[in-house]
C-alpha cells in the first residue's frame, strides 16, 4: 500500500470526510518553509445542524465547535505520527499567510467567498478543515486554485445582523480587513447558512 493510501485510511478512520495531498513547493515568499506537501482534510457539517441555525433554533450539539476542535486535535496527532516515522511535519502554522482555506483553495475544493469563508461547490461553507505540512514523500497534486464565484451575490453581507461584512469580493491581494470589520463580527453563522451554495447543500 502506498504512503498516500496508508495515511488516507488513517485519517478517514479518525472521522474525516475527505483528504487531499497538495504540492505547495511553488508557494512564494517562503510561506511554506521547508515543507513541500500539505495534507488537507475536513469534516462536513450536517444538514440538520445548518437548518437549525437558519431556522433560528438552537442545534442539539455545537457541531461546528466540536468538529473544529476534532480537526485541530487530529492534525496534531497526525503530525506527531509522521514525525515518529522520520518525516518533518507541522500542524500549528505561525504564518497568517497560510490558513486552512488557502490550502483548500489551492486544492480546488472551493473559493473564498465574500463572507471570508471557504465555499465549496458541493457543500457551500459547511466544511471544517485541518491540515499538516510535511516533507513526507506523498504523491501530491499540483495547485488548482479556484477563483471566486460570488459574482453580484451579496446575500452574506445583507443577512449579517452586525453589518460586519463589506460585500467585497476576494482576490489574491485583498486583505481580510477589506472584507470584514472583525470587531463587529460575532459567530452567528448566518453568513454561512444563507450562502446560496450552503442552501443548495442543505436543501438537496
Amino acid at each position: 500500500m502506498r504512503l498516500n493510501d496508508v495515511w488516507n485510511v488513517y485519517l478517514k478512520n479518525n472521522g474525516v470526510d475527505f483528504v487531499r495531498f497538495i504540492d505547495i513547493s511553488s508557494l512564494t515568499g517562503n510561506v511554506a518553509g521547508e515543507y513541500a506537501c500539505a495534507v488537507l482534510f475536513g469534516k462536513i457539517l450536517t444538514k440538520g445542524y445548518l437548518q437549525a441555525i437558519r431556522d433560528g433554533r438552537k442545534p442539539e450539539r455545537q457541531e461546528f465547535g466540536i468538529a473544529e476542535h476534532a480537526m485541530d486535535a487530529l492534525a496534531d496527532k497526525f503530525s506527531e505520527k509522521l514525525a515518529s516515522e522520520g518525516y518533518k511535519s507541522v500542524s500549528r502554522i505561525r504564518s497568517p499567510l497560510l490558513p486552512h482555506k488557502t490550502i483548500a483553495r489551492l486544492a480546488g475544493i472551493g473559493f473564498i467567498g465574500k463572507n471570508t469563508l471557504l465555499i465549496s461547490n458541493e457543500y457551500g461553507g459547511a466544511v471544517v478543515l485541518g491540515k499538516v505540512l510535511t516533507n513526507a514523500p506523498f504523491l501530491s497534486e499540483p495547485p488548482q486554485p479556484m477563483e471566486p464565484q460570488c459574482g453580484e451575490c451579496n446575500v452574506c453581507a445583507e443577512i449579517c445582523p452586525a453589518k460586519a461584512l463589506l460585500g467585497k469580493q476576494w482576490s489574491i491581494t485583498t486583505s481580510r480587513n477589506e472584507m470584514l470589520v472583525r470587531k463587529l463580527c460575532n459567530p452567528c453563522m448566518k453568513c454561512m447558512v444563507y450562502c446560496p451554495y450552503t442552501v443548495r447543500y442543505m436543501d438537496s
